[in-house]
């Protein structure tokens, strides 16, 4: 075959492969991605080396005798950027983002309130828990019961006379002394102060912008990466057959049951089973009720799988060929791996961290 038989033959074979006109997004290992996301004209391996250099250099800022917030905030733009160029849904982008606010709130708050770090300037220093647990009968607790049990009696209900009982035993108790009798004291834990300082402080938001900007550019590599293009990267890097093969058949088998359980809910839908409001119990058997059919038409799929294989004649001992999904290496690929090795050094080599430095400069 003359050359440029071969280079037409190839441009055919690329038209081909192209993903159907008007089709935006493809199917990830989580939810999809559009087609001609940013993210994705980076080679698989690099943007995998890219996450983890990013997330150990993440990781050095958090040191707790010396956090280094500037690095942190330096790092976090990177790690955004990422996300935002990783060409997922909108509406699926919210979600995710919704789900880390809650998880680096909280973590802010263990280690503000719970991680006493000293410092220079004290905003607060309040023991909260005396190291002992005491067993003693109040009058506000006669007085919560006695709410309760009057108001079921008056209108029958519980959870409104909870409330109430709750809200009027706090008031009378801040503004009369109400006896109390102490029965016991028992030695449990130790104490607890709440002590939080400008370090704390300092060392708490260190934390959550790391730990966001590891979380957002790990999602995006998730998010970005195909199955296929791991096999691909796994052939670049000489791995045996046997094992491309195992793991091309799971994440194929995974992306057939995700394609046969929207089937069967939208199935489900279609006979009208949430046509009337159901409680947490019955939509939990519901999900379980969809276990039967899954099991059943995976064991059709892998049959259908196994004599596929077979109708093609295909062994584990044949010649290799060409995986088109195979990624080419470009120039951005290897400034991006300089880039990798730029961020290998911010977190293993001996700097003192961006803080210090600034703080020296200036």
């Amino acid at each position: 075959m003359s050359k440029q038989e071969y280079f037409s033959s190839m441009a055919e074979e690329a038209a081909y492969l192209q993903p159907p006109p008007g089709r935006r997004y493809v199917r990830s290992f989580l939810f999809s991605r559009r087609v001609n996301a940013p993210l994705v004209q980076v080679h698989l391996l690099v943007r995998i080396l890219l996450v983890i250099c990013l997330s150990a250099a993440q990781l050095r800022t958090m040191n707790t005798a010396h956090p280094d917030i500037v690095g942190a905030i330096v790092l976090w733009v990177p790690s955004i950027s990422i996300f935002l160029l990783s060409g997922m849904h909108g509406k699926v982008a919210r979600i995710y983002i919704l789900l880390i606010l809650p998880t680096v709130f909280s973590l802010f708050l263990s280690w503000t309130l719970l991680n006493p770090v000293p410092g220079s300037i004290v905003f607060v220093q309040r023991q909260v828990y005396p190291g002992f647990l005491t067993l003693s009968l109040a009058f506000w607790q006669v007085l919560w019961i006695g709410i309760v049990v009057g108001y079921y009696r008056w209108k029958r209900g519980i959870v409104n006379g909870i409330l109430l009982a709750s809200v009027a035993a706090i008031a009378i108790s801040y503004l009369l002394p109400l006896p109390t009798w102490t029965i016991a004291r028992v030695p449990f834990f130790h104490p607890l102060t709440l002590y939080i300082s400008e370090q704390g402080l300092l060392l708490a938001l260190t934390k959550v912008i790391s730990y966001s900007g590891m979380m957002f550019s790990t999602i995006a590599l998730v998010v970005t990466s195909r199955d296929i293009e791991l096999m691909g990267a796994m052939r670049q890097l000489r791995i045996p057959r046997p094992i491309i093969f195992f793991l091309s058949t799971v994440f194929r088998a995974l992306n057939l049951a995700l394609t046969d359980y929207e089937t069967i809910y939208q199935a489900q839908i279609a006979r009208a089973v949430n046509a009337q409001p159901r409680s947490f119990l019955r939509r939990l058997r519901d999900l379980a009720s969809i276990a039967v059919p899954m099991v059943a038409m995976m064991i059709r799929r892998s049959s259908e799988i196994g004599d596929a294989l077979l109708a093609r004649g295909y062994t584990l001992g044949q010649k290799d060929s060409d995986f088109y999904e195979t990624s080419p290496w470009r120039p951005l690929d290897w400034s991006l791996l300089v880039a990798c090795l730029v961020l290998l050094y911010l977190a293993v080599g001996p700097y003192p961290g961006l803080t210090a430095l600034f703080q020296r400069w200036g």
